[in-house]
């Protein structure tokens, strides 16, 4: 004869497997809460310390200005007037 499996839940094993559910969550949280402490205390750089200071923009600004110049359409080999009138 078949048996009556009882399925009530107990207290006891609600809590057990609230336990297991929320167990994988504790590490996520904590790690979200120490980057929140550490953003907070920990001031965003500017865009200038961002961009590597003087020396890398610089060396931006070098080549961008070094290929304009270069270039035949807009660079210094161009036919094209300036509305004040220089040209090249």
């Amino acid at each position: 004869m078949a048996q009556a499996v009882s399925t009530s839940i107990t207290k006891r094993s609600a809590v057990a497997g609230l336990a297991v559910a929320a167990a994988p969550m504790t590490p996520i949280s904590a790690a979200d809460n120490a980057h929140a402490q550490a953003k907070q205390t920990m001031p965003e750089k500017s865009l200038y310390e961002r961009l590597g200071g003087v020396f890398a923009i610089a060396a931006v600004v070098d080549h961008f200005s070094d290929a304009v110049v270069k270039n035949p359409i807009v660079g210094q080999t161009s036919n094209l007037e300036c509305s004040c009138g220089i040209t090249n």
